[in-house]
């Protein structure tokens, strides 16, 4: 069975409580050790979004595999734009790619997520994507990102076809339970030959070539396609509200004047700012100082749940 999360892109702020302080209320839990200052989010005072407006089955989770430069960061500024997340401008290039050596190098080292919303057929959905590393040296960073997620969009170069981390990125998927949606990028190439790279595809992994999305990154071909596919084909995930809380740390960065701010894959309950949670891992309890969703910014909101 596929491991489920109710989205990828969510994150925690949270702070150490005094020891001596009496815990309020009933306890909820995360799987890992946590700290953070007690310094209050700078955007506090931002609109905060109403997540009852997203019930769990217009939720997607899903992350981008591919090989090293085969475009899957190119992919996820398309996805941002479409889907009106961000402006769209001929500046926009590795928009979730912030690492320093990753915009000197045009690579990904450390996965990114974001939330995006779009309306398909007149239901609005939330579409929760995780931007990965394609290079060898990073892919505990992908099977990480792979346990938060119902689904993946397997790139493939349709000049250079299947590399190394494109096999092995898809049997991460495939041993994850998790729907594959073959996309062939960079059809706009001199070179390109997506009917080999499609054989190759059913070939190997025994996916049928009517199931391959022929699309351009850098020129924004066929990515409705994709994000309709997105949605008609990767299940949203499974989870009640009603249960006690349980999530997954899935990623974390660290902030000098706030602490640290966890991303969390939530599979039961719900969590607000206030609540009193316990690390499964270390026991050591603490306080949520925020909640919300990143777009790819922080995005605030009063809750994480689906009640409708």
């Amino acid at each position: 069975m596929a491991l489920t999360g109710r989205t990828v892109s969510w994150w925690v702020r949270l702070r150490r409580p005094c020891p001596a302080a009496a815990l309020r209320g009933p306890a909820v839990w995360l799987p890992t050790g946590l700290a953070a200052c007690q310094r209050f989010y700078s955007g506090r005072d931002k609109e905060k979004i109403d997540m009852s407006a997203y019930p769990v089955e217009s939720i997607r989770n899903f992350s981008i595999i591919a090989h090293v430069d085969h475009g899957k960061s190119t992919l996820a500024d398309r996805l941002l734009e479409i889907t009106g997340t961000i402006a769209k401008t001929d500046r926009n290039k590795q928009v979730l790619d912030k690492l320093q050596v990753e915009r000197e190098r045009g690579i990904t080292v450390k996965a990114q997520s974001a939330s995006l919303f779009y309306n398909y057929k007149g239901v609005n959905y939330l579409l929760n994507l995780i931007d990965t590393p394609g290079h060898v040296d990073f892919n505990y960073e992908v099977s990480r990102s792979l346990s938060a997620c119902q689904g993946v969009l397997l790139v493939v170069d349709a000049n250079e076809g299947i590399q190394a981390q494109t096999v092995a990125n898809f049997y991460l998927a495939f041993e994850a339970q998790l729907e594959i949606i073959p996309v062939i990028n960079k059809i706009d190439l001199k070179n390109a030959d997506p009917e080999r790279v499609e054989k190759q595809l059913e070939k190997l992994f025994d996916i049928p070539v009517d199931e391959c999305i022929r699309i351009s990154a850098k020129q924004g071909t066929n990515i409705e396609k994709v994000l309709e596919k997105v949605i008609e084909k990767i299940p949203p995930p499974q989870f009640n509200t009603t249960d006690p809380l349980k999530a997954l740390v899935f990623d974390s960065t660290f902030d000098h004047y706030r602490g640290v701010i966890a991303n969390i894959a939530i599979f039961g309950g719900e969590i607000q700012k206030g609540h009193k949670i316990v690390s499964a891992y270390s026991n050591k309890r603490y306080e949520v100082n925020e909640v919300g969703i990143l777009t790819p910014d922080e995005q605030p909101t009063h809750k994480l749940n689906y009640l409708v």
